[in-house]
C-alpha cells in the first residue's frame, strides 16, 4: 500500500541529534530575519497557525493553550494573590493573556528581546493574545530580559520565563544560570514565585534536570511538573522556585475550588484533574533529577542539543 501526500511545503525541526519531525505547512503569513533569530508565522496541515522561532515551534493553535495555561496558572494559585507579573520573553501575548485572567492583578510587564517578533504576535496571533495587548494594565518592553532585571528596581509577586531554549548564541542561555535565577529571586517580593519552562525531561532530559538543578540552587523551594504537548512531540517540563512558598503543598491543591474563588472562568485544559496529572512525576523523571549534579553557571552554562 502506498501513500500520497499533497506537494506542502515542509518544516524540519531537529528534536535531538538523533530525532527530526516534518511539519507539512499549508501557508505561509510572515517570516523574518531579526538580529537576534528567524521567525515564522505559518498554517500546519494538523497544528494550526504557529510560531516558529529558528527552526522550532514555539506555540501552535491546536495546544497553545495547555502549554500557557500550564506555565502561568499553577505559579499564580501558589502566590494565592499576585498583584504585580513580570514575564520574560512570551512575545507571543498569550503568557499576559493568562496572567491578566486574574483579577488580583493590577500590573503586568512583558520584557521581550524582539520588537519585530513581538509586533508580528500582536498583528497575526490574535486567537493568543486575545486582546491582552491592549489591556490597560500590561506595559510591553522591548529589552534584554538579563539588562531590565539589572536596570530596575521593581519587585513583582510572580516572575515567568517564557523564554525560547537555552541555545548556544541564543538570546537566552543567560537566562538559564544560577547567576539569573539568584538576580531573579532578588527582584521577587516576601512570598513570590518564579515559573521557567524547562525543555522536555524526555528529549532533553539532561538539559532539563540542569535547569531544575539550578533553579533548586537558587531557590529554598523548588517543584517540577509535566505536560503533553502535541506541538512539541513530547512531555514538556516546567520548574518553580521560591523562597517562601511551600510549593510541595501545591501537589493538594484543590483547583477547581480555587479558581471559582478567584472568579477565573474559561480555562480549556487546566483544572483540578489536569493538575493531578501534571504534579504526579513518573519514576524515571524522578530518577533523572535526583541523579543530575550540574548546575548552570555562565561559566558553564547548559544548552539544548545542537
Amino acid at each position: 500500500m502506498s501513500l500520497t501526500y499533497p506537494a506542502w511545503h515542509w518544516i524540519h525541526e531537529w528534536s535531538t541529534p538523533g530525532t527530526i519531525h516534518l511539519h507539512a505547512v499549508k501557508s505561509v503569513y510572515a517570516f523574518g530575519r531579526t538580529r537576534y533569530q528567524t521567525y515564522l508565522v505559518v498554517e500546519f496541515e494538523d497544528l494550526g497557525k504557529a510560531l516558529v522561532i529558528d527552526g522550532k515551534v514555539q506555540s501552535a493553535a491546536i495546544d497553545e493553550f495547555v502549554y500557557h495555561e500550564s506555565l502561568v496558572q499553577p505559579a499564580m494559585l501558589a502566590h494565592g494573590s499576585p498583584r504585580r507579573v513580570l514575564i520574560l520573553g512570551g512575545g507571543e501575548g498569550a503568557t499576559a493573556r493568562e496572567a491578566l485572567k486574574f483579577p488580583s492583578v493590577e500590573r503586568v510587564v512583558m520584557v521581550d528581546i524582539d520588537e519585530e517578533i513581538v509586533k508580528a504576535c500582536k498583528e497575526l496571533l490574535l486567537e493568543w493574545h486575545r486582546g491582552a495587548f491592549d489591556d490597560p494594565r500590561l506595559q510591553v518592553v522591548i529589552d534584554d530580559a538579563e539588562h531590565y532585571l539589572r536596570s530596575s528596581s521593581e519587585r513583582f509577586d510572580v516572575i515567568v520565563a517564557d523564554l525560547v531554549d537555552p541555545q548556544a548564541g541564543g538570546p537566552a542561555w543567560r537566562l538559564y544560570t544560577k547567576e539569573s535565577y539568584e538576580l531573579i529571586k532578588s527582584r521577587l517580593n516576601p512570598g513570590g514565585v518564579f515559573v521557567t519552562q524547562a525543555t522536555s525531561p524526555v528529549l532533553t532530559p539532561k538539559v532539563h534536570a540542569t535547569i531544575y538543578n539550578t533553579v533548586k540552587a537558587a531557590f529554598r523551594h523548588v517543584i517540577s511538573y509535566y505536560v503533553y504537548i502535541r506541538s512539541f512531540e513530547g512531555v514538556w517540563g516546567f520548574v518553580m522556585g521560591s523562597e517562601d512558598v511551600n510549593l510541595e503543598a501545591l501537589r493538594n491543591v484543590d483547583v477547581d475550588q480555587r479558581l471559582r474563588s478567584l472568579n477565573i472562568s474559561g480555562n480549556r485544559f487546566y483544572d483540578s484533574e489536569s493538575h493531578r496529572s501534571m504534579f504526579n512525576v513518573p519514576k524515571f523523571i524522578r530518577e533523572i533529577l535526583a541523579s543530575t549534579k550540574e548546575v548552570s553557571t555562565l561559566q558553564n552554562p547548559v544548552y539544548v542539543p545542537a
